[in-house]
């Protein structure tokens, strides 16, 4: 399954996608800095795929205004926080000065960043798939 890679305010084969580009991570085991109650030792993760970059604010701009629901005006509270949920917009379907097209889009919930996976054929990334992801580097896998 694809994963696609989204800032909420708070990242070998490629394919193709109106957000990006998408790499191959290989499964395997690794041990998690967090403490399960139901599980010891290493954690299994299976191989999947990742968006190699962010979503971009650009990219979500044309999902909200596919999606008029996920607009700042438009979404329920229990799905965003009114007021912050892409607040450094301009208004709900332009950039403006404080939100360049090309840099990832931050200040969107948890929701929104389901749907918009969703509406890329995609998911957001389990913990273990993030973590496993964000202790590598350059040089080594973990």
């Amino acid at each position: 399954m694809r994963i696609a890679f989204i800032l909420i305010g708070l990242l070998i084969s490629t394919a193709s996608m109106a957000g990006g580009t998408f790499v191959r991570i290989p499964g395997g085991e690794f041990r998690s800095i967090l403490k399960y109650e139901d599980s010891k030792g290493p954690q299994k993760v299976q191989s999947f795929e990742m968006m190699k970059t962010p979503v971009s604010n650009q990219e979500f701009l044309a999902f909200v205004k596919s999606n008029p629901q996920w607009q700042s005006q438009n979404i329920a509270p229990v799905f965003a926080e009114k007021g912050r949920y892409l607040s450094h917009w301009q208004s709900p379907v332009l950039l403006g000065d404080k939100a360049l097209p090309n840099q990832p889009v931050v200040h969107v919930s948890w929701f929104a960043a389901s749907a918009y996976c969703e509406s890329q054929q995609a998911r957001l990334p389990t913990w273990l798939e993030w973590e496993l992801v964000a202790s590598a580097d350059t040089t080594r896998r973990d």
